[in-house]
């Protein structure tokens, strides 16, 4: 047994410092040092993750659009989310959020949250209007900027906005957590946050897909990874909607709703816009972020030019050698006669075109994809015996 007065060791409030002046015997020492190691964690200061989530609330907000009557009254017809991603006070939302029908509203209102509040409604303390200056309608996102006031009356020029800080989607991976902010209709008129978790990705359509909530009012919003950073922008929902028959006579007699995926568009896109308007581009009548995306087709013979029916043909990741989940762009099964045509269209640059069939080698090269070649034609050639 050890006295107690050799046990003796001063102790810091963050770890043992005077553990160099301890002699006792040496499996003792170990002992020590191991119990001091984790006092250590203990009192370390960790910053929480849910304040970092939180930190998105100062530049939440809710997007108001409408018409203006004779009155000066504001008659609101389209409701959703917005987040501030400049401090120039530069909003990013959906265009759906603040259009009908292709024409954008002409008055559109930005209710910033107070973080101080988050479980009130933003106050019409809090009410700007706003701008359309940069629009890209083939992602549905459009950039607005806050131009005066509720009443319409200028801003200082000095008056600045706490912006999200962007995050990198392109990290993300499947089942990394990510939070949906928004003002959704179901949650009533305080903001609400979500957790879920990345389902997946469709790289060439621009999406992120996950199974936290994206509902009506939600589209617009910020959604952030576990640190708060701004990864994407919940765009709209993907029902899986199928029809039953409950009463057994063989024919469908209603729809039952099996679940639903939420589609994000990546903040990379966001970023492009923020680019191109700090360039000076402003000219809202047209998407300034629109890329000419190809139609890619093609056929699937032998060596000899027989058709190879059947064939799966998929387009990979430029560098990519085996067909994985993280790597596989988009696909398609060849018909009878071996003709196959992807259905995703997909931009112009540099892929691997891979394809298989029973019978036959696994073809893989690499594909420089132009306007001028998009229809593709693929040999197989057949396994020796």
């Amino acid at each position: 047994m050890i006295p107690m007065n050799e046990m003796s060791v001063p102790v810091s409030r963050h770890g043992c410092s005077n553990l160099a002046s301890f002699h006792p015997d040496q499996t003792i020492r170990w002992l020590v040092l191991i119990v001091c190691s984790v006092a250590h964690l203990f009192s370390a200061s960790v910053p929480l993750q849910a304040g970092e989530v939180k930190d998105v609330l100062a530049s939440i907000g809710q997007v108001l659009a409408g018409e203006d009557d004779a009155t000066g009254n504001t008659e609101i017809r389209l409701e959703g989310s917005g987040v501030v991603v400049s401090s120039e006070g530069i909003v990013v939302t959906n265009a759906h959020v603040v259009s009908d029908g292709g024409r954008f509203y002409p008055a559109i209102f930005f209710n910033l949250l107070d973080p101080a509040k988050p479980y009130a409604p933003p106050h019409r303390s809090r009410l700007f209007r706003t701008q359309v200056v940069l629009k890209n309608l083939e992602a549905d996102l459009v950039l607005l900027r806050i131009v005066a006031d509720g009443e319409g009356n200028p801003l200082p020029s000095t008056q600045t906005f706490e912006a999200v800080p962007l995050g990198d989607s392109r990290v993300l991976g499947f089942l990394d957590e990510v939070y949906t902010v928004g003002f959704p209709k179901a949650g009533g008129s305080t903001v609400t946050i979500t957790r879920g978790l990345v389902s997946g990705k469709e790289e060439l359509e621009d999406w992120i897909k996950t199974d936290a909530q994206v509902t009506h009012g939600n589209s617009g919003g910020a959604a952030v990874d576990k640190s708060g950073r701004l990864v994407g922008v919940p765009t709209k929902v993907r029902p899986d909607i199928q029809p039953v028959d409950t009463d057994n006579d063989g024919f469908p007699d209603g729809n039952v709703n099996f679940g639903s995926v939420g589609l994000i568009r990546p903040v990379e896109l966001v970023a492009k816009m923020l680019t191109t308007l700090r360039e000076g581009n402003t000219d809202v009548t047209r998407s300034a972020m629109a890329d000419e995306r190809l139609e890619v087709k093609g056929l699937v013979t032998t060596e000899t030019g027989e058709s190879v029916a059947q064939a799966l043909v998929g387009l990979l990741k430029a560098g990519s050698k085996e067909a994985t989940v993280q790597n596989l762009l988009t696909w398609a099964r060849a018909d009878l006669n071996g003709i196959f045509s992807f259905p995703t269209r997909v931009p112009a640059g540099e892929y691997v075109v891979r394809a298989r069939a029973n019978g036959f080698e696994v073809h893989q090269e690499n594909l420089h994809l132009r306007r001028d070649n998009t229809n593709l034609l693929i040999h197989l050639s057949a396994t020796s015996p």
